[in-house]
């Protein structure tokens, strides 16, 4: 065959408009779409959870800040997110896949450079939802044996019984995942509602149950920095703390082959992710703190929420009430991370990017869902929580490498497409932010994420203690140098990105076609005709195509 050569392909059975642009990205469609647009919105949401986030975490800020610290961290974090969010909003309407942040990675490169920047941001996006799915459970063992020591002060748990309540906790998370793939739209649908639910009682009865109110300057004006840094970089500090409470705003992305039209929902449903958040966190938020009596005493506690309850209510049926819905809400987001993490190392095998890929990438026939990847996700889960048992402080730095990491994946790809040019690297979307608009989203996505990159490797406290150590940098670095080692050491000879033997669907529709072929065509190495007709009046498909590369098309 000549590169001149001609082929036409007799129409087939078409298939969905989604399968369409599913294939003409390299992949076939294995997975059901059972999700609709409400119940990704309601995983996405859930995962995030930004006032149970925020409940999670605030402590740190609190110490950064005191009250101006917690409250301006949060706007400030919103604003930022919101804006990496939508900039990597557009790369998946452009490119819906459930690889997310290493797929559009691939598909914005250069072809000298794709699958290694590919490679490095699978493996970062995997690590990092690993972490984040360890943190959840991890939590969510804390809040159990915290609400027992509330109830009985006697009792003292170990690390090691923490870790067990952990495991118990995951193991049963991947459970439902994995047996009842069906329900699991309906799981999340439930705890978003759950969620807002007890976000709003929580509101109103600390509101009423608490005394006399923390004056307005405490909340808004009066800084409390107790970390011995300058009282401006304790506040940057602590806006990268208030960062996690809209972090894993990706979590869509990695659904996008199970909702129905992923390229114009997904996106949309992303950046609806932190404006819910912040809209639920913000009432949260000032209630509980003008409602503290002591707001030192809930910094320093190992459990500032559950403390904070009892200051605000002074009622222990409340204190232990409100804290078990947060933990069931925690759990909730458990279970949306082990979805989520599953189809991210499942869709990554699927593109030989794992040891033992072909393995990994088998979705279960009679499920219709990864198990054996969940499981995979499951076992390095439970690996990694022996941390926890030997050094807590060990533990919580490499948690926070995944607040990092994924911010970090969230930007390359901006990086890229700011670097190499919009029209260039970006195909026609529903969801386009235009050159400008783009640009600048792109561009201070991309700052912002490189100056927090430096840091987050401060530590919080100085001069720091030896619990007080942030070993994020040697962690990161050492991670960094085993993708590196994984790459070299054959990765590279075996790992091209998304299967090169790439199968096009095209339909008319309409006198259009459902994908921008030209442009997929021309990003897999593919040579178009030079009138662009793919078409011919009996809808048969005419591509002229490089013969050295194979092509299977289908058309309908």
């Amino acid at each position: 065959m000549t590169d001149n050569d001609t082929i036409e392909v007799a129409a087939v059975p078409a298939l969905t408009d989604d399968d369409l642009v599913l294939r003409a990205q390299g992949h076939e469609p294995e997975l059901p779409r059972r999700f609709s647009r409400l119940s990704v919105l309601s995983l996405a949401f859930v995962i995030t959870n930004s006032w149970v986030g925020f409940a999670a975490t605030f402590g740190t800020a609190l110490l950064a800040g005191g009250g101006p610290g917690v409250f301006w961290g949060i706007i400030i974090a919103f604003v930022v997110c919101s804006i990496i969010t939508i900039g990597l909003a557009e790369l998946a309407s452009a490119y819906p896949s459930a690889g997310g942040q290493y797929h559009f990675t691939f598909m914005v490169s250069s072809p000298k450079y794709r699958a290694a920047s590919a490679f490095v941001m699978g493996w970062l996006s995997s690590l990092a939802w690993g972490l984040v799915t360890v943190s959840a459970g991890v939590y969510v063992a804390q809040l159990i044996a915290g609400i027992a020591t509330f109830f009985d002060e006697t009792l003292v748990f170990e690390r090691w019984q923490i870790y067990l309540l952990f495991v118990a906790i995951n193991t049963l998370a991947t459970l439902i995942v994995c047996v009842a793939p069906q329900l699991l739209p309906k799981i999340e649908v439930i705890s978003l509602w759950s969620s807002l639910l007890a976000c709003l009682i929580s509101t109103i009865v600390i509101g009423a149950l608490s005394g006399p109110k923390q004056p307005a300057r405490v909340i808004f004006v009066e800084d409390q920095n107790v970390t011995g840094w300058s009282n401006g970089f304790a506040f940057i500090i602590g806006i990268g703390t208030s960062m996690y409470t809209f972090v894993s705003t990706d979590s869509a992305t990695h659904l996008a082959e199970e909702v129905p039209n992923p390229g114009f929902n997904i996106p949309r449903i992303m950046w609806l992710t932190p404006v819910i958040g912040v809209i639920s966190t913000i009432p949260y938020l000032l209630v509980i703190m003008f409602s503290a009596t002591d707001l030192e005493a809930v910094a320093n506690s190992s459990l500032p929420i559950l403390t904070l309850y009892q200051q605000a209510t002074g009622n222990q049926a409340a204190t232990a009430a409100l804290t078990i819905w947060i933990m069931l809400n925690y759990f909730g987001a458990t279970i949306g991370c082990v979805a989520t993490v599953g189809r991210l190392v499942w869709a990554f095998a699927r593109d030989n990017g794992i040891p033992f890929s072909p393995f990994f990438a088998k979705v279960s026939p009679t499920k219709k869902t990864p198990i054996r990847a969940t499981i995979a996700c499951l076992v390095f889960q439970v690996l990694y929580g022996l941390i926890y048992i030997g050094s807590t402080t060990a533990f919580n730095s490499i948690i926070s490498l995944s607040i990092l990491a994924l911010n970090v994946t969230y930007v390359i790809p901006q990086g890229i497409v700011l670097l190499r040019g919009r029209s260039k690297v970006l195909p026609a979307r529903s969801f386009r932010l235009g050159h400008r608009i783009g640009n600048f989203v792109n561009g201070f996505s991309f700052l912002w994420v490189a100056f927090y990159s430096v840091i987050f490797c401060f530590p919080i406290f100085i001069p720091p203690t030896t619990g007080d150590m942030n070993y994020l940098s040697p962690v990161a670095v050492g991670i960094i140098l085993l993708i590196l080692i994984a790459w070299y050491g054959g990765k590279r000879k075996t790992f091209t990105g998304p299967v090169s033997n790439l199968i096009i669907g095209i339909f008319q529709r309409e006198g259009k076609a459902t994908a921008d072929v030209s442009f997929m065509l021309a990003h897999s190495g593919y040579r178009a005709s030079r009138d662009s007709n793919y078409h011919n009046d009996k809808g048969e498909i005419v591509v002229e195509v490089n013969a050295a590369v194979p092509l299977t098309l289908f058309s309908g």
